[in-house]
């Protein structure tokens, strides 16, 4: 087989993503058939058939879609590559790696960002929202991750470990139900209501919230998976049900969802930055370490 041509294959799925030739002419600013041989000779350089006629027009092969499929990352390493040499090009060769999960990925990070356009113009910043922390490799300069306040410290292999803020889960409810308004509410209390899971899948947060239910003694009726905190509170908005939150997700709520502290136990989770160590020499980690500390110190 030939070496594949990156362009043909920009073309090829171009017209998968379109469904028509004459549409992904349109949208790349080629001739419906100068778009058809690049197509056909896709086809012969990997020997592959990769549309079929369906009507008046054609629809991708098996082959086609999968060819589709499994080319996101090359053309997305493509991308990153293409960006690099821009940097490069325009000066820019510091960078930052960042790995966080989402309610602090939206809620400080910006501000990070920010700090570090205005202080350090020529830094890349890297962000990966929602990462996996591994166990085995330090994959970012700064990784966040949420640890239970009452376990011990488990300090990643290659990294240093600085905690940033140990932060309460907040109890959301519609405007109408018999606890809104109150200072606090007691987690045991709430064991017979109807609960929006926030967190259903195997993430620290949600085994944080687990291990919380558990030490109150309340085993939740759910109504409601989401997986998202947005979601959630939309949800509570609606009146379908109650469900815990972070502080950082709350953002600005709608007028018919009330936030109230929970005690007896109070849920809270522990935010804690890991640092690679051979960063030390690395102004931006330094000063991203540091608008960190000053961000959760503000949260306190």
């Amino acid at each position: 087989m030939q070496d594949v041509d990156v362009n043909r294959l920009r073309v090829f799925r171009a017209v998968v993503a379109s469904g028509t030739v004459q549409a992904a002419a349109g949208n790349l600013g080629y001739s419906p058939s100068a778009v058809s041989q690049h197509l056909a000779a896709l086809q012969r350089e990997t020997g592959l058939t990769l549309f079929e006629k369906a009507g008046r027009g054609i629809v991708p092969t098996a082959a086609g879609r999968m060819l589709a499929v499994r080319s996101d990352e090359v053309m997305d390493s493509l991308g990153r590559l293409a960006g690099l040499v821009a940097d490069l090009r325009d000066g820019r060769s510091a960078s930052l790696s960042i790995g966080t999960f989402a309610s602090a990925g939206e809620a400080w990070i910006p501000h990070v960002a920010k700090v570090l356009a205005s202080e350090m113009p020529d830094v890349i910043l890297t962000l990966d929202i929602d990462y996996h922390p591994s166990e085995t490799r330090a994959a970012y300069d700064i990784e966040l991750t949420t640890e239970h306040p009452h376990d011990p410290p488990s300090p990643a292999v290659g990294m240093r470990r600085h905690v940033l803020l140990d932060e309460p889960f907040v109890l959301l409810l519609p405007g109408d139900h018999r606890f809104a308004g109150l200072a606090e509410v007691a987690l045991a209390e709430l064991a017979d209501e109807r609960w929006i899971d926030d967190d259903p899948h195997d993430t620290s947060c949600g085994q944080l919230v687990r291990a919380w239910w558990s030490a109150a003694g309340i085993c939740p009726r759910f109504v409601a998976r989401t997986g998202d905190h947005h979601a959630s509170i939309a949800f509570v908005a609606a009146g379908v049900g109650i469900t815990m939150v972070p502080r950082l997700a709350l953002g600005v709520l709608p007028a018919s969802v009330c936030a109230v502290r929970v005690v007896d136990p109070e849920p809270r989770r522990r935010i804690v930055a890991h640092v690679r160590d051979d960063t030390d020499t690395n102004p931006a980690v330094c000063r991203a370490l540091e608008i960190l500390h000053d961000t959760a110190a503000a949260e306190r």
